[in-house]
């Protein structure tokens, strides 16, 4: 599995654990970049750094509603694979609408170095929708496909700012593939933030059994921004 829409939910901001499409706060054309350092790289639920401490950061491009990125963290999946590096290049338009309502449309392309000959690499579609309460509450709703594969990924989520720096967040997602089987996976999380710098903690589990990088886990991450 592959850092997935809306999410890096591990590695972000307060303002990161909302939907992509809510940051509209940057200014237009403009760059920024950020670092982590997570004690478990879980996407969806699975981790792609075998319970090991991870290393990501990325570089980010907004203007108006055009977005496009770069992102790299590094994995670790055992003996069954050579990948050392995740690099996803993605690009989408995302905005909110006057009554609150944001969209966000991506494509997203994952790369392994190392790994070639694997048929790790490929593309993902996805979209969402969310709204921002007046009260700090907000919902999301996200789906993701990849094309030339029979995987479809959705979740739900939501979350509360209880202050300008810190928030609560929860979602639950449903992996279904008939190459891969079915799974769901769910997560709670906190989010404290000073200044450029962010510590998460997140609760993270699956109804997987008898595979350890689908385990329950908690993942702690400091990210640093500019």
């Amino acid at each position: 599995m592959k850092p997935s829409l809306l999410m890096k939910a591990s590695v972000c901001l307060i303002a990161a654990e909302m939907p992509v499409f809510e940051k509209k706060a940057a200014a237009q054309g403009s760059w920024t970049a950020n670092a982590s350092l997570a004690t478990d790289y879980t996407d969806r639920g699975i981790s792609s750094s075998n319970g090991n401490p991870a290393i990501q950061g990325g570089f980010d491009y907004t203007n108006s509603a055009l977005y496009a990125g770069v992102w790299a963290s590094t994995v670790d999946f055992g003996d069954t694979s050579a990948a050392y590096l995740e690099v996803s290049a993605y690009t989408g338009l995302a905005d909110v609408l006057e009554n609150g309502v944001s969209w966000d449309l991506r494509a997203t392309f994952f790369d392994y170095p190392g790994a070639d000959a694997e048929g790790l690499s490929g593309l993902e579609l996805s979209g969402g929708l969310g709204y921002s309460f007046d009260t700090g509450f907000w919902v999301a709703t996200d789906g993701a496909f990849s094309p030339g594969e029979d995987y479809v990924y959705t979740s739900l989520k939501a979350g509360y700012a209880l202050s300008p720096s810190f928030s609560l967040d929860a979602a639950i997602g449903s992996y279904a593939s008939e190459t891969d089987g079915d799974y769901t996976n769910w997560s709670i999380g906190s989010t404290v933030s000073r200044g450029a710098a962010a510590i998460d903690l997140r609760y993270s589990d699956t109804d997987i059994g008898n595979f350890a990088p689908a385990a329950q886990r908690l993942i702690l991450t400091l990210t640093i921004r500019s």
